[in-house]
This record gives C-alpha cells, structure tokens and sequence, in this order.
C-alpha cells in the first residue's frame, strides 16, 4: 500500500512537471527584473517563467531603467493594474492589450519606442509617454484617460474627442498638423500645452469662445477652432513658420466632400483633372486611396469601420487633409 501511495505521488508529481506551462522572456534584463521582484520563482534565467506566476501577479509592475529591449512575455500579466518601464531606451514597441486592469501606463525616456498598442484599455487614466519616440498614437478606446503627457514626441495627429475624462494634456515639442479637443470636457482641463508644433495651424476644441482657454498653451501658429469649415478659413502656414513644408503645400487646394459623418458612400469633388485622396486611420496607416477626377466622384467607404479618419488630399504636389467621420 505505502508502495502504491509512493508511486502514485511520483507520478503526479511528473504530470505536474510535465504539464506545467511557461511563457516565453526572451530578454534576460526583463527575467533578472523579475526574479529580483520576487515574481519569477526560478532564479536562474532560463528564458521563460511559469505562465501561472504572470498570470497571478497583480498590483504594480515596476521594471524602470533595467537595460530592457524587448518586453515579450508582458502579455501573460494580465492582472497588473500599473506598468513603470521608464528609461529602457532599447525597446521598440510595447503592446499591453492583454492587460485590461491597467490603471497606470509610464514609459518615460524610452527613446527607442516607437509604437505602443493600448486599444481596449478602458480603464487606463494615466498615460505618460514624455521623451519617447513615438510617431503615431490610438487613444480613441481609453475613455477613461485622465492625464495624458506625450512631450518630446513626434507624434502628427491626435485625436481625443473620445477622451472625455481629460483633464491634463501636454503634447509639447512634437509634430503635430492634427488635433482635436472636442470631448466635451475641455471646461475642465487644468492644463493644456501644445507649444512647439509649429505645423499645427488648427487645434479643434468645444468652444473657440470659450474663456479657459486663456490658460492653455499653444504654438503661435495654430488657432483655436470648433469645426474643419472654421479650419478652412483660417490663412495657410507658411514655409517660414512651418518649415516641412514646400511652396507648393501651403498653395490653396479646394476639393470638398459630403456627407461628413458618412454611412456608406462618400462624395468627393476636385477641381484638378490628376488628383488622389487617401484615408488614413488613425494610427496613421493608410487604408483607403482612390484616384479622382474633375469634378465629382463617388468613394465608396462602406468596407471601413465606424470611427475617426484623416482624409489627405493631392494634387499636383499640393496637399490638403480634411477630418472624417464613419458612422
């Protein structure tokens, strides 16, 4: 009997061995960062840890300035509820999608950064990003977002009409040409700051009138707005106060299209016979070109989803970009 029973341990104890599951942690500074934290029971880097430790932490996950490049493996944390990365100037891209509890994202001074996926994170109401370098950002399903920092980017569009918990802003010192503050809480915003983002002629937000905008912070160039016709009527940057753009750039391009929201079929008109209009998500992909010609044309945007694009028009080396809506 005391035989059998010994056996029988054994044997579970192999199937436990056996079936035990792991996750990959390529990256030997980001293993020793958590057998240092006490996350990773094994204490000998071997490139991977027990999927149920990840998966059974919580709470906050710091792992700044550690000499990380690649943060494969971050995916089985999906109990964390904040993330410190700051100062890993090696890593690439970070997806934390796989973390819903998220709470608190910081990657400060990851110079190498240059792309982070934080779609579905709805309960994420600290994002800071300052000195990092990012090119494009998604924020439209974070409606939580409550402070947003982004400084010494070089991030072109950003789009926060959905945001409309936001409260602190600061988009200082990158490239942007897009932005738009009309999420209905721009009353509430104690701070704001989009200085240094001379090719920014328009920041669209809900009252152009409205008196809190006096302590908001914007680059000379740009004015405030409430809508794209008001956009249009403000006079084109100049070479000398953009300096990306050509002569042929700041030339007026006239092309218009209707509906704005759209369903299904958009209609674009153009006063050039050699003109293309591209649509571009707002990761700032390209997902849509269509080839016009003079006079009026019928786009047919039904194979897009509902949301927000940038559609840029061009022409003869001229270049206008109008906002779209997809309902």
């Amino acid at each position: 009997m005391k035989k059998t029973t010994y056996l029988m341990i054994l044997f579970f104890g192999f199937c436990s061995l056996t079936f035990a599951q792991y996750t990959s942690i390529p990256d030997i500074y980001f293993e020793q960062q958590l057998i240092n934290d006490g996350i990773d029971s094994n204490t000998i880097i071997d490139g991977q840890i027990l999927t149920s430790e990840a998966n059974n932490y919580s709470g906050a996950l710091d792992i700044a300035n550690s000499g990380i490049s690649d943060l494969t493996g971050i995916e089985a944390f999906f109990n964390i509820t904040s993330i410190n990365f700051n100062y890993n100037t090696g890593i690439t891209s970070v997806d934390l999608t796989n973390s819903p509890l998220l709470t608190s994202i910081t990657g400060i001074g990851c110079s190498g950064l240059t792309s982070i996926n934080i779609s579905g994170l709805a309960n994420l109401t600290t994002l800071n990003l300052r000195s990092c370098g990012l090119t494009s950002i998604d924020l439209s399903t974070n409606v939580a977002l409550e402070t947003l920092n982004i400084r010494k980017n070089s991030v072109s569009s950003l789009d926060l009409s959905q945001n409309t918990a936001l409260t602190y802003m600061d988009a200082k010192e990158n490239t942007l040409t897009f932005l738009d503050m009309r999420n209905g809480n721009n009353v509430n915003v104690t701070l704001f700051n989009a200085d240094s983002n001379p090719c920014l002629k328009c920041v669209f937000v809900d009252d152009n009138t409205g008196t809190y905008l006096s302590t908001w912070i914007k680059d000379n160039n740009s004015g405030y707005v409430n809508s794209e016709t008001e956009c249009d009527a403000l006079p084109p940057l100049t070479p000398s106060q953009c300096p990306t753009l050509s002569l042929n750039e700041v030339e007026d391009v006239v092309f218009n299209m209707y509906p704005n929201p759209v369903n299904n079929t958009l209609y674009v008109s153009s006063k050039s016979s050699h003109a293309v209009v591209q649509f571009y998500n707002i990761t700032g992909k390209v997902i849509l070109t269509k080839t016009l010609t003079q006079g009026e044309n019928v786009v047919n945007v039904s194979a897009l989803s509902s949301g927000v694009y940038l559609a840029r028009f061009i022409s003869d080396n001229k270049v206008d970009t109008k906002k779209l809506i997809i309902k």
